[in-house]
């Protein structure tokens, strides 16, 4: 809490909480130790958890705000190689979902907006694999940036960046799970391990 207090003496009050945090080793299941999980999800949700603790309190007590968490398509869905960040991310969108009726139901007119990029070129991904990258190449940071200024600005409370992957993975829980997977074999999109 000292840390928001100072923050919001020194800069102002927090209006706008982006949760950006993030470390993706890449590597099989079997091959994490118990310490890298452990701190993978300390960084991944718990970060979350902790920067909400010190600023939420004010934007209820003023009964406004916007939180903006930034996921991943892992989020939406599961990457071989990537089970422990894919498992966090898939926790950021459930604490979302839940905080942000949690806030509804509480008549507070906080905001909250998820973003689930897809691979972004930050250095976090060491082997990052795709077959059609003029399909779905990987994203420069201004752009998702960009992107998640518009989310705001525009009160949407989930967007994927490019914006048409939250929209195919709803279409493709459609199709029968062999297919599926026959579609994902084809693109061949994902990251290999590190080890």
């Amino acid at each position: 809490m000292r840390v928001a207090d100072r923050v919001e003496s020194e800069v102002g009050k927090v209006t706008v909480l982006v949760n950006n945090a993030g470390i993706m080793p890449c590597l099989h299941l079997e091959s994490h130790t118990p310490n890298l999980i452990r701190r993978v999800f300390d960084i991944n949700i718990m970060a979350h958890f902790w920067t909400l603790e010190a600023f939420l309190p004010s934007m209820k007590r003023r009964n406004f705000g916007h939180v903006v968490a930034i996921s991943s398509m892992c989020g939406i869905s599961g990457l071989p190689n990537a089970v422990a960040y894919s498992s966090t991310k898939f926790a950021v969108r459930g604490m979302m979902e839940a905080l942000s009726e949690e806030m509804r139901i509480a008549d507070k007119q906080i905001k909250f907006t998820t973003v689930y990029p897809f691979t972004v070129d930050t250095g976090l991904v060491k082997k990052p694999r795709n077959r059609f990258p003029s399909l779905l190449n990987i994203l420069q940071p201004d752009e998702v940036a960009g992107q998640v200024v518009k989310a705001v600005r525009q009160d949407i409370k989930e967007i994927s960046v490019p914006a048409s992957l939250l929209k195919t993975d709803n279409l493709i829980r459609l199709l029968p799970s062999r297919l599926v997977h026959h579609m994902r074999d084809f693109l061949d999109t994902g990251v290999d391990p590190e080890e």
